[in-house]
């Protein structure tokens, strides 16, 4: 393996690894020689991709909101919404990386505010886009504020992240996010399209765990 190919594999092993800590463990209680024993490396292999502690948990910030701001382009609206928070809360379940950093981002923001903040800034603006989008079809009551909306929105999907963390360990997280586009659809729904979009969080729940069934047996 050539030797840039190797220190990127290094690095990518290292995040990984950093990424069970921290999803585990506190920012003040993880250590950089947990990162050591759990990615299998050594210390100077470690230090030579990050400088300390506060350089690797601003790479987990980094490397999670790269993994869950992807933008479904071929999709619109409400639905490109749902699907977008669909994603996330999949993630969340399932990727450490993801798990760590929104962790850090949110019981550690104080110590890096300028990268704990702006996953949450480009969450806030993809979702304006998308209400912008909703309130052109006729989808949301033309009479709100996309920006607005859009931080509802997004205030609401982490405290449903955050809570269903506490109680189940994300065990209902998906029952809990179908529920929160319920009452978030009611509120805002234009009053002519109320009654057709009030299951579309269901639906785009259902066709995406047959989408990942289809995916897990082949």
């Amino acid at each position: 393996m050539p030797k840039q190919a190797r220190a990127i594999a290094t690095r990518d092993s290292i995040i990984r690894a950093a990424g069970l800590v921290f999803a585990e463990k506190t920012y003040a209680t993880a250590t950089m020689s947990d990162v050591i024993t759990e990615a299998g490396v050594t210390q100077g292999a470690l230090y030579f991709h990050f400088d300390s502690k506060w350089d690797l948990a601003v790479a987990l910030i980094k490397s999670q909101h790269e993994k869950s701001i992807a933008i479904p382009s071929e999709l619109t609206g409400l639905r490109a919404l749902i699907v977008m928070s669909g994603a996330l809360a999949q993630q969340i379940r399932t990727d450490p990386v993801v798990q760590a950093g929104l962790r850090l981002s949110t019981e550690s923001s104080e110590l890096f505010p300028e990268y704990a903040s702006k996953p949450y800034r480009d969450w806030i603006e993809a979702c304006a886009f998308y209400v912008e989008q909703a309130i052109a079809d006729g989808e949301v009551d033309s009479r709100l504020d996309a920006a607005t909306t859009a931080r509802f929105v997004m205030s609401a999907f982490t405290g449903v992240q955050v809570v269903s963390r506490a109680l189940t360990g994300w065990d209902d997280l998906n029952d809990r996010l179908e529920e929160m586009w319920e009452a978030v659809i009611r509120g805002v729904a234009a009053a002519a399209r109320r009654d057709d979009l009030i299951g579309l969080a269901a639906e785009v729940h259902t066709e995406t765990a047959h989408l990942l069934s289809s995916e897990s047996e082949h």
